[in-house]
């Protein structure tokens, strides 16, 4: 499974605004990322003697057998987040590199994609699926709460109904879409239909265990019915914004984000994040409004966009100990995450630069004011990775795309307000920064413009 981007393809991703064949060719590099992990948790399993080697290799050859027969329902498995990040764990604690993580990376659970993949194509089949901290898990489709004594489950589908049976106890899972019925917590899908414009469709996950790092203790759990409401609400506000004004990123994140899952915070805060292991997958706090949401989708898409991105080629520079100034975060960061987040407030930027313009009131100097700030962030970042002495052939093209793009920007005029308040900011972060952790970067010191980036 070879794949690659076209200099155009390229260089799109590299503006923060990928043309539709980047888009297309990075889902496929994580159907095809996600395929070799199976494949490999499948070989990890053999190779170590594992006693659930046999119904892994079983499970896998169902999903195959099902990727011919429904190949739409199951790429719909093997691309939804949970796939990617449960195969990264369970290749980790078969090679022995993560002895202390909890339960719930047992191969034999390929089975339980395979019986999603039934389940979503309406495909007869029989599947003895784990139970795994307590659930059986079908990957985008929900969990099955399992009796207490059961070690697996068998899944029937007959091509209508599909039932659920451990021991003497069996159950029906809903093959309808209904979310609810007795022990089972199926996925909920949000749609936000747009006016004269492509509607999004985004499945809610909170009930995969392997729904992002740490769901166990960082995620919200289960939301209620008014809260799922709420949200799709929300999406359809913003939706409409992103579709009416903001047409390049609402085309981006139809192709890139397919799923969101809520996280825990602390009362009175947001947050939001993405992972590599989770390609598609945005994880926020609730309760969020229409702007938040809108420039909460953009940064988190740009993370993950890159993510997919260094998946197919080498983008980092060698190892070493250098640690630069992130304007963004309280701590020094190593040049990935430096990349990482000047990538994504790249795509904030160009947010604010559209969005200062809807505003009125003070909603508009707040938003002149948010478009000032990151643009200057971008502009610190980008002197620093420009500054690199040992930076790969790519990379330099890729930094240099953003740095093309800053450069048109930092032309526009900002008002002096929210310029001036921009400055406060920045020198208060600066401060605190400096207090904490020392000087900044030479770079920052001596350089005041972006210089050309160094192979």
């Amino acid at each position: 499974m070879n794949h690659s981007f076209s200099g155009a393809d390229f260089d799109s991703l590299a503006s923060g605004m990928a043309s539709s064949g980047a888009i297309e060719s990075l889902g496929a590099i994580q159907h095809s990322r996600n395929l070799l992990l199976l494949r490999s948790v499948v070989d990890a399993a053999r190779r170590t003697g594992h006693p659930e080697a046999e119904a892994a290799r079983h499970g896998f050859e169902q999903l195959m057998e099902l990727k011919r027969r429904v190949p739409d329902a199951a790429a719909a498995v093997i691309t939804h987040p949970s796939t990617g990040g449960w195969g990264l764990h369970a290749l980790r604690v078969l090679q022995g590199g993560a002895p202390d993580e909890p339960a719930g990376a047992r191969p034999a659970q390929l089975a339980g994609m395979a019986a999603a993949a039934a389940v979503r194509g309406r495909c007869a089949g029989t599947f003895t699926v784990p139970v795994s901290r307590g659930v059986v898990t079908l990957p985008s489709v929900g969990v099955l709460t399992a009796p207490e004594d059961a070690g697996t489950v068998r899944i029937v589908h007959d091509g209508r109904k599909v039932v659920a049976t451990a021991g003497r106890t069996s159950s029906p899972i809903p093959a309808d879409g209904a979310p609810d019925a007795p022990g089972w917590r199926g996925l909920r899908t949000l749609r936000a239909p747009s006016a004269g414009r492509a509607e999004i469709e985004l499945l809610l996950d909170d009930v995969d265990p392997f729904r992002f790092p740490d769901a166990s203790s960082d995620g919200a759990g289960r939301l209620s019915e008014a809260a799922v409401a709420e949200l799709e609400r929300t999406l359809g506000e913003t939706w409409e914004l992103l579709t009416r004004h903001h047409g390049s990123s609402a085309r981006e994140l139809s192709g890139t984000v397919s799923t969101l899952t809520p996280l825990r915070s602390p009362i009175g805060t947001f947050r939001s994040a993405t992972s590599r292991e989770h390609y598609g997958c945005v994880a926020l706090s609730l309760p969020v409004d229409q702007t938040q949401l809108a420039v909460t989708l953009v940064h988190e898409a740009q993370h993950g966009k890159l993510a997919a991105v260094m998946d197919a080629v080498k983008l980092l520079p060698g190892d070493d100990d250098r640690r630069y100034y992130a304007p963004w975060r309280p701590d020094p960061r190593p040049f990935s995450g430096l990349l990482h987040g000047t990538y994504a407030f790249l795509g904030v930027v160009r947010f604010w630069r559209r969005q200062r313009w809807l505003e009125r009131g003070e909603h508009a100097m707040a938003a002149h004011l948010e478009y000032a700030h990151w643009r200057e962030a971008v502009r610190l970042g980008l002197v620093q990775l420009c500054s690199h002495d040992r930076l790969p052939a790519l990379t330099v093209r890729f930094v240099q795309g953003m740095r093309h793009v800053l450069d048109q920007w930092r032309a526009e005029p900002v008002p002096g307000p929210a310029a001036a308040l921009a400055a406060r900011r920045f020198d208060a972060h600066r401060e605190r920064w400096i207090a904490a952790n020392g000087p900044l970067p030479g770079c920052l010191r001596t350089v005041r413009d972006l210089p050309d980036p160094v192979a």
